[in-house]
Order: structure tokens, then C-alpha cells, then sequence
């Protein structure tokens, strides 16, 4: 599901908490002391402007959070990528910044589907292109940074570089460790036909 305005209370529980892409490090006000309270504000500021503020895979039996969340936005209402190496973002994109999943449904095709639809989202939302920073796995870290980046990449909603190209990303800034891709929109065919992301769906059972 989309999640809007009338459906925040539909996210993940590691992205409600998580302000690593929507709180400006450099800001002199910045402390990330009450992450909930500032991630809760931004996604209603963010619900205000945009349609869709990122898509939700929920199990049928709940009212509230779900299993896995993706985000975008504009890449300007991401502001803690600046502490990526391959930063800053293109201006004229969106960002995907994090996709939160529960580890017993990672690896069953969960995340094609999340990123197939925050992709189909931000074209709805009149992005002419998608653009995020992916993990290699198994890299060596290059830095203080990377390493740091590399063990907080569950936390903040990394995305591997593979999911990304198979959702139609493509790297338009190398690095070893943490590469930044872009996907231009509406993309030229879809990751995943409709039928296949209704039968992926479909594979949630109540309950989990």
C-alpha cells in the first residue's frame, strides 16, 4: 500500500524511528535526540506536499506498521545525504532513501516488489527520475565512513546495489563501497508486471 497522509501509521517500525536521510546533520540545531518525534513531523510535512511519501507491505490482519517500508522524496527533503560518499544527490531527482524489512521476509522477493513501487510512486508524484545509494556487498570499507555506514546499513535502510539494477537503477557515481544510481522515469518497462507483484503479495499470510 501507498502511504499518505491518511496512512502514516503504516510504516515499519525501524523507518518510524530512523532520521538518517531526514534530519540535516550540519544544522545547528541538529541532535537526533528524539528520532520518533522528528521523523513523525517529517513525514507529516512530507504527506502534506507529495501524494505518497513511500509504499508499505502490510499483513491483512493489522491496523498498524508494517513488515517492510520504502521512502522518497525530493532529494532536498533528504538532507543526510550528505554524508554519503557519492553525494550530493542530483537536484532535478527524487530520492529512495530507506527500505526497512523484516529479516524473516528478506530474500522472498519482498524488496523488487517495494522498489517496483516506490519507482511506479514517484512517477505518480511527477518525479522524472529516482536516485539512491547502494551497498556492495561484501565491500571492503575505504574509510572510517564507509565502515561506520557499511555496519549501520540494516538501521538506515541501505539498499544493495544488486536489488537496485534489477529495479532498472544504474550507477551514475562509482565508488568500491557505496555507489550512486539513478533510475530516469517513467522507466522505459516495468520491474515487475502487476500480476507478479499481486501473486508476491498474495504469499503474506495473516499473521505472518
Amino acid at each position: 500500500m501507498r502511504v499518505g497522509a491518511e496512512s502514516l501509521g503504516r510504516i515499519h517500525r525501524a523507518c518510524a524511528v530512523s532520521t538518517f536521510w531526514e534530519l540535516d546533520p550540519l544544522a545547528p540545531a541538529y541532535s537526533g535526540s528524539h528520532p520518533e518525534v522528528d521523523k513523525g513531523a517529517w513525514l507529516v510535512a512530507r504527506a502534506a506536499e507529495q501524494p505518497a511519501v513511500g509504499v508499505s507491505i502490510v499483513e491483512t490482519n493489522t491496523t498498524v506498521g508494517a513488515f517492510a517500508t520504502v521512502l522518497v522524496c525530493p532529494t532536498a527533503y533528504a538532507p543526510g545525504a550528505v554524508r554519503m560518499p557519492t553525494a550530493p544527490m542530483s537536484r532535478d531527482a527524487w530520492a529512495l532513501t530507506s527500505l526497512h524489512i523484516d529479516q524473516r521476509w528478506r530474500g522472498r522477493g519482498f524488496e523488487a516488489v517495494l522498489l517496483d513501487a516506490a519507482i511506479a510512486a514517484a512517477t505518480d508524484c511527477g518525479a522524472v527520475a529516482l536516485e539512491a545509494f547502494g551497498l556492495r556487498p561484501g565491500a571492503v570499507p575505504t574509510s572510517a565512513l564507509c565502515e561506520g555506514l557499511i555496519r549501520d546499513a540494516g538501521r538506515i535502510g541501505l539498499n544493495e546495489v544488486p536489488a537496485l539494477e534489477s529495479a532498472g537503477f544504474r550507477v551514475v557515481r562509482d565508488h568500491p563501497v557505496l555507489p550512486r544510481l539513478r533510475v530516469e522515469l517513467p522507466p522505459p518497462n516495468d520491474a515487475l508486471a502487476a500480476r507478479e507483484v499481486a501473486q508476491l503479495l498474495a504469499e503474506v499470510p495473516a499473521g505472518g
